[in-house]
């Protein structure tokens, strides 16, 4: 049992050094694999395993790492695994569940601006909702004031909800260009 368990631990210490030397994904998962095998279900060594294998494989395999996700939160409420769940569904089509995973991801952690960006894009772009996309982006904004694809998706929902020079104060601040900023707005509109 002792020798189990440093094989565990050995496991996801390899995995561990994995990730902060940016080892190629095929190795990752390989090692993320091992380790949910030789872990105790629903132990932390097989959530973490199946959680960072969802994260990894998500826009590859949608389906797989919905599954991935949905086992860890069987065990328990994960923001992250919520988050994959939500851009699993997302990239499937399956926008009301995927709008679901992000608002239980908000929930565990209500101030995260890529979870708020991310569902405030949703409810904009497949939803077709962008008045209620807005205070999820404003959130995204100021956890986030220098990233410019929150900007540009603030500035689309500010556009959609009839707020034209709103749209375009985001954007041309986003960009550094009135002009470039000016241009896109239009590209929108077309």
């Amino acid at each position: 049992m002792q020798s189990e368990s440093r094989q565990i631990e050995g496991l996801y210490a390899d995995v561990e050094w994995a990730l902060a030397q940016g080892l190629p994904e095929r190795d990752l998962i390989a090692m993320l694999q091992r380790l949910a095998k030789a872990a105790t279900p629903r132990s932390e060594y097989f959530i973490y395993a199946q959680r960072n294998l969802a994260e990894l494989i998500v826009r590859r395999s949608p389906f797989r790492a919905a599954r991935l996700a949905r086992s860890v939160l069987a065990v328990r409420d994960d923001d992250r695994a919520y988050a994959v769940l939500g851009l699993s569904h997302m990239l499937m089509g399956n926008y009301r569940s995927a709008e679901k995973a992000y608002r239980s991801a908000l929930a565990l952690v209500p101030h995260c601006p890529w979870y708020a960006h991310n569902l405030g894009h949703l409810l904009d772009v497949a939803l077709d909702r962008p008045r209620e996309a807005l205070p999820f982006l404003w959130i995204a904004r100021r956890g986030l004031p220098h990233e410019p694809e929150i900007a540009s998706s603030l500035a689309h929902a500010l556009l959609q909800s009839g707020d034209k020079k709103g749209a375009q104060k985001e954007l041309a601040q986003a960009l550094g260009n009135e002009q470039e900023a000016q241009e896109l707005l239009e590209s929108w509109t077309r």
